[in-house]
């Protein structure tokens, strides 16, 4: 390898950044911009074919002429594709649900009733309608699959639909589980809609005729709810058919709004078949059913004939003899009313007077016999009547005056065992009306002698309600006096944890920490005997949810006595840190409370953060250990104690010795301090004073005894690089020094860096060299000391790839020359560099030179080397030669010569594109001079 010398390029910064400025222009408004919308103006004579918009002298001539035209504006493609958002519509899927409730939403008349969803009340009953026990059902033969039946001869074909579905082929389908009845009842949906799509519409009749009178089988209680949305639902699909039947032969006829004296004959006659087969239905309850299923139909045949029918059906099921299936018969006559018309509240209201006329008949002897042979209690059948009360209640409760609602209430007032009664109505009316009356109801529930019913769900329905809408605020200590004189005397700990979950939250809503704070206090007296509190993890982490979510402040909250011995009860392994996590959380994300500095408040978030810290051990995966990290970092951040800079250091100093086990922590506290440390600079101005003077350097000790706890050496890197330039401003030039350490790490970072972090691997590196500029020289280590450091790199045995070493070394000559210049690019405030200390002295430059021209021949040996990839080499060359451009004092034969020479092994295996060669010859040329003439040399070699 021929042997050359460096020789740096003199710079003068300032006309250089003057240079630039000149250069500079602007962007004119009026000038094409790639990212620019473009606006056309379409015109039969014009044709806009200059990209910056502007129009020749007749072109504008014609844009005069034609000023009317069209203009039409075309977006970007970027802009296009955030026109429309294509996930605007979610989906919810729940494999119960999706084979009971229908896709499409129940159509209303009038949008009074929006607010009250058939829909939203079917999933919610078969959410909590479930039995793990076999289902005993009655089921017809059409169970079995069934293929479709050739039509040849339309009267054989009716027959023969006839003698399938007749009475004598009914089977007693035993042992089927929930889902093989879900399944079976939905491949009967899919079978009737299958089957009136092939014109066997009366095979469509019999399926819904026969489905219908499953709902009279109570033999398993527990599932009937469930099983009425799945029967009803498969008959409102049958209604559907049924009524589009009739409205495709209505032509010029608007599905809300038929007139009957519109409806041709054909329809007419057509609808009134349907109705008078449906009449023919012998059973009492298929025909109401199935009738109340078409009973939209009627609009086709009279006015106002939808609401008399449901009258009439409503009388018809007073002769069902079981009360719950007359109870959920009623609920589905409600059903239809809510969807179909526009004014039926009054229909509503006799369907509940309906049931409380037979409400006594639930506490006959029959009905304690069918319990017992089901082994059900009272207080579960009752439960099973709730969902439909609370559904009539809730139709009866749209539209109706307080007067209507009143008179319900005395009615249920005067009924005994009413629990149940006033649980349905506080859940079924509205919440303003309920908060208004809430006294007057804890003085019913109290006063209520029943039994049979459970009172903690009453005192939940109405906690529920006075969460939605408070009280009035006279009342509302009263009542949670009054409530909770009734719970504390629950024994079932199931049933006081459920109830006091709600009233909790309304403490905290309403109160302040000292009623919460009793609140917490009684439900730990209540759960900790016989630790039964471990069966209620779930309710007891609710708690805390509603109590953070409530409070005002977490100042108010870590205040309150009973808050952190609540977590006392969480003893399952993963369940306290799970509720630590949670409040973290809250306080992270507590848009009320950017940071804190109340002692009580960091005393209990640091017993969160160390709950969470400690739960982290070998076995925990990254997500955890990251999950972990990044909640006690957010708490961290938020702890802020403003001007008094000694105590936030002193926070971090405890911070650090807890949480030692998490590198994102350790590196959170780290950048923590340093802009603890700017900070208190910034404050000053520059002008320390021996306090601050002190308290700088100790954030500076701080950070440099904290890096190399660190593991990551990416990590480590960075913030050696920001602790050294914080120092720096900081004017604690002996903390600097520490940039050593960072010397160190990069022998790890260029062992273990690849091919993808490559570029991040250098960008540190020059940011680092470019920082070690305004280091001064330790005058005890010798000239350049941190440079010479940098020989670690060749003289380890560590496996390091010669490329990436290649690079840093051309890294370094820049960083060389710049230290070679009479004045440097940029300093520090107060910190003399080794501008000020050398003064350009000859043996400072020659020295200089030395290391730069030892640096040059390493590099030159790298590139010319064999058994190298002939890429890289390619790539360091063209660095190289881009360098010596840049930093090299072309004028002098030496480096011409050097330019020449590492062109010319840049270009020789054709890895450098015709476009970068292209480019650099012409940024040669445009420079003039010594450049110019580099530029015809090397475009000989080329051409060469």
């Amino acid at each position: 390898v021929q042997h050359y010398s460096w020789k740096a390029k003199k710079v003068n910064y300032t006309l250089e950044a003057k240079d630039r400025i000149g250069k500079f222009t602007k962007l004119r408004s009026n000038e094409f911009h790639p990212l620019k919308p473009i606006t056309v103006t379409e015109s039969s004579l014009i044709k806009i074919s200059h990209r910056d918009g502007h129009a020749s002298n007749s072109e504008n001539k014609s844009l005069k002429s034609h000023s009317s035209s069209e203009k039409v504006d075309f977006i970007d493609p970027l802009s296009m594709m955030t026109a429309e958002d294509p996930l605007t519509k979610a989906s919810h899927s729940n494999r119960v649900v999706a084979a009971v409730v229908n896709e499409k939403a129940d159509a209303v008349v009038d949008n009074s009733f929006a607010e009250l969803s058939w829909t939203n009340w079917k999933m919610d009953v078969v959410s909590k309608s479930t039995v793990d026990s076999q289902l005993a059902a009655t089921m017809t033969s059409i169970l079995r699959t069934t293929q479709g039946i050739s039509v040849s001869d339309k009267m054989r074909d009716r027959l023969g639909q006839l003698d399938e579905f007749g009475e004598a082929s009914l089977q007693e389908m035993l042992n089927l589980s929930q889902q093989e009845f879900i399944d079976r009842i939905h491949f009967l949906s899919n079978t009737l809609t299958d089957a009136w799509n092939t014109n066997q519409k009366v095979k469509s009749l019999k399926i819904a005729i026969q489905c219908a009178k499953l709902l009279g089988d109570t033999s398993v209680m527990q599932f009937y709810p469930s099983k009425f949305i799945l029967v009803t639902d498969l008959l409102d699909t049958f209604g559907s058919l049924v009524f589009e039947r009739i409205f495709s032969i209505c032509n010029g006829m608007k599905a809300n709004d038929i007139k009957p004296e519109n409806v041709s004959e054909s329809a007419k006659e057509i609808c009134l078949n349907w109705i008078l087969k449906v009449a023919s239905i012998r059973e009492l309850l298929p025909r109401i059913y199935v009738e109340a299923s078409i009973i939209r139909c009627n609009e086709f045949l009279k006015k106002d004939q939808c609401k008399s029918s449901l009258i009439r059906l409503n009388s018809m099921t007073r002769g069902v003899g079981n009360p719950l299936v007359a109870l959920y018969t009623r609920a589905y006559l409600c059903s239809v009313g809510m969807q179909h018309l526009s004014s039926c509240g009054g229909h509503f209201k006799t369907c509940f007077y309906d049931f409380l006329s037979t409400f006594k008949q639930m506490y006959t002897t029959p009905v304690q016999n069918l319990l017992a042979h089901q082994k059900l209690t009272m207080e579960s059948y009752l439960g099973f009547y709730a969902p439909a009360l609370t559904w009539i209640l809730s139709c009866v409760g749209v539209q109706a005056h307080d007067a209507t609602l009143n008179e319900v209430f005395e009615r249920c007032n005067s009924c005994g065992n009413n629990q149940v009664l006033f649980d349905c109505c506080i859940s079924a009316f509205s919440s303003k009306y309920i908060a208004s009356r809430a006294l007057v109801l804890c003085t019913a529930i109290t006063k209520a002698d029943d039994k049979l019913y459970p009172k903690f769900r009453v005192l939940q329905s109405l906690g529920k309600k006075l969460i939605e809408t408070a009280p009035p605020n006279a009342d509302k200590l009263m009542i949670l006096n009054e409530t909770w004189k009734m719970l504390v005397k629950i024994r079932d700990p199931g049933n006081y944890i459920a109830c006091a979950v709600i009233w909790v939250e309304y403490a905290a809503k309403y109160f302040t920490q000292k009623e919460t704070n009793t609140v917490l206090g009684d439900i730990i007296k209540h759960m900790s005997p016989d630790r039964v509190y471990e069966n209620f993890y779930t309710e007891l982490q609710s708690v805390v949810v509603r109590v953070i979510t409530h409070m005002t402040s977490f100042k108010s909250i870590f205040a309150m006595s009973r808050f952190l011995p609540f977590f006392d009860m969480f003893q399952k392994d993963g369940q306290r840190v799970e509720v630590c996590k949670l409040v973290a959380e809250y306080f992270i994300n507590d848009n009320n409370e950017f940071v804190t500095s109340d002692a009580t408040t960091i005393s209990g978030l640091m017993y969160i953060c160390k709950t969470i810290h400690n739960s982290i051990n070998a076995l925990s995966n990254e997500g955890q250990v990251s999950s972990a990290a990044a909640l006690i970092c957010g708490v961290i951040l938020k702890i802020n104690f403003g001007k008094d800079f000694e105590q936030q250091l002193s926070f971090y100093v405890e911070c650090r010795a807890s949480f030692s086990g998490l590198d994102n922590v350790l590196a959170t506290l780290v950048h923590s301090v340093n802009r603890l440390s700017a900070e208190v600079t910034k404050i000053v101005k520059g002008k320390h004073t021996r306090k601050t003077s002190a308290f700088v350097r100790a954030c500076s000790a701080y950070s440099f005894i904290t890096i190399p706890s660190l593991s990551d050496s990416t990590t480590k890197f960075g913030l050696y690089l920001e602790s050294g330039q914080v120092a720096l401003i900081s004017q604690c030039v002996t903390q600097a020094d520490a940039y050593r350490s960072g010397l160190t790490t990069i022998l790890d970072l260029a062992t273990t860096s690849k091919s993808d972090t490559e570029n991040s691997f250098l960008a540190h590196v020059s940011n680092l060299l470019s920082s070690l500029l305004v280091v001064p020289d330790n005058t005890e280590q010798g000239v350049l000391f941190p440079v010479e450091e940098l020989n670690v790199i060749s003289e380890s045995d560590a496996e390091i790839r010669s490329d990436i070493q290649c690079a840093i070394y051309i890294k370094v000559l820049a960083m060389l020359t710049a230290y070679s210049q009479e004045q440097y690019l940029y300093h520090v405030h107060k910190v003399d560099s080794n501008e000020d200390l050398y003064s350009n002295d000859p043996k400072f430059m020659a020295e200089l030179s030395q290391i730069s021209t030892t640096l040059l021949n390493e590099v030159l040996a790298y590139l010319v080397a064999g058994n190298k990839d002939q890429k890289l080499q390619s790539f360091n060359a063209f660095n190289l030669f881009q360098t010596i451009l840049a930093h090299g004092d072309i004028t002098e034969s030496n480096m011409n010569r050097l330019a020449v020479a590492v062109w010319e092994i840049a270009i020789q295996h054709g890895h450098i594109t015709p476009k970068s060669m292209l480019q650099m010859m012409t940024m040669l040329k445009n420079k003039g001079g010594h450049y110019k003439t580099l530029a015809h040399t090397l475009k000989q070699q080329i051409a060469a």
